[in-house]
């Protein structure tokens, strides 16, 4: 299946892996092809082009996460970027795709933490996350998966006793400093690049999250998993800050053969050096990292290669997860 775009990154290398005459098409959606979410697309395609017999993988350009897990229900896209909290609730059919078939879509790899901020300023009164109750609350836009994780954020602490605005990260950061709103919330890999700039022209805080409200939240959410943003992450903002976050990922079709995936995991493992020089994500993935946040089953395939190279934890994560 195509989406009629072919990554740009690797062009060259791409065209020639289809002189090899592959049979087996795998489209992996990623975003707008100025995010990292493609370039992680791009390198993993051009990896399995090069090693994988009998496929020929390309990156597409879609609108997001949020798109490419309906591209992937309706048979458009075999694999997907994703956050671990979409693929859970896309394979359960529970959340935002409460009434979709359940267990179409299975846990491939994590390769990278993202990071629940929340981001204030000295002087708006938040200093805790129940301090976000009643207050103007940055979300994200709408169709963006940190919306979406902000929502579960904000149900826990509030119901519905605050004022959301739904806007871009940028836009927030600016309305934050103009003080036109109190907080705000961005779930995204450190550091994120407009908080570096408010820290430059404003006392930044980042409120932490206490253990008992991570707990309560992860008993409902299980993808969720504890992590904190480092000291110095950001000007003025000393020591770690506790929070959570889930796994940026790849997902893929419960149809895809399961020889298939283990032939492609199998490339991926075996060139995370050179996909270091890609983007230096894949510099910290590791088989200790590989299922950071993922709540939902692996493929078959997946799950057949990590066995082999002795993944932590593996076979917890099978109970766990009932696959």
């Amino acid at each position: 299946m195509k989406l009629g775009l072919r990554a740009a990154v690797f062009a060259a290398a791409l065209s020639c892996s289809s002189a090899v005459h592959a049979n087996d098409y795998l489209s992996i959606g990623s975003c707008p092809v100025t995010c990292t979410a493609y370039t992680w697309s791009a390198g993993i395609a051009d990896v399995i082009n090069r090693n994988v017999d009998g496929v020929e993988a390309t990156a597409e350009e879609t609108k997001g996460y949020v798109a490419n897990i309906a591209l992937m229900q309706n048979g458009e896209l075999e694999a997907s970027m994703a956050t671990s909290l979409s693929a859970y609730e896309a394979w359960a059919g529970t959340g935002n795709y409460a009434g979709t078939e359940p267990g179409k879509i299975l846990s491939w790899m994590s390769i990278a933490p993202v990071a629940m901020h929340i981001i204030t300023v000295e002087g708006s009164g938040v200093s805790s996350v129940a301090d976000l109750k009643g207050k103007r609350i940055g979300m994200g836009q709408p169709g963006g998966v940190s919306m979406l994780d902000a929502d579960v954020l904000m149900t826990k602490v509030a119901g519905e006793d605050f004022e959301p605005f739904r806007v871009r990260l940028g836009d927030m950061v600016d309305m934050l400093s103009d003080g036109n709103i109190d907080a705000a919330l961005w779930n995204g890999s450190f550091p994120l690049a407009p908080v570096i700039k408010l820290a430059a022209t404003r006392d930044l805080k980042l409120i932490p999250v206490d253990d008992a409200f991570f707990a309560d939240l992860q008993a409902a959410y299980p993808p969720y998993f504890r992590l904190s943003i480092p000291d110095d992450t950001y000007e003025g903002v000393a020591g770690d800050v506790p929070t959570y976050g889930l796994a940026n990922g790849l997902v893929i079709s419960a149809d895809v053969p399961e020889d298939r995936v283990y032939a492609m995991t199998k490339a991926v493992f075996e060139n995370l050096d050179a996909l270091a020089g890609v983007h230096p994500a894949f510099g910290k993935m590791s088989k200790e990292t590989v299922l950071d946040g993922f709540g939902s089953p692996l493929h078959p395939g997946a799950l057949r290669y990590y066995r082999e190279i002795g993944v932590p934890g593996i076979e917890e994560f099978v109970t766990r997860t009932g696959g």
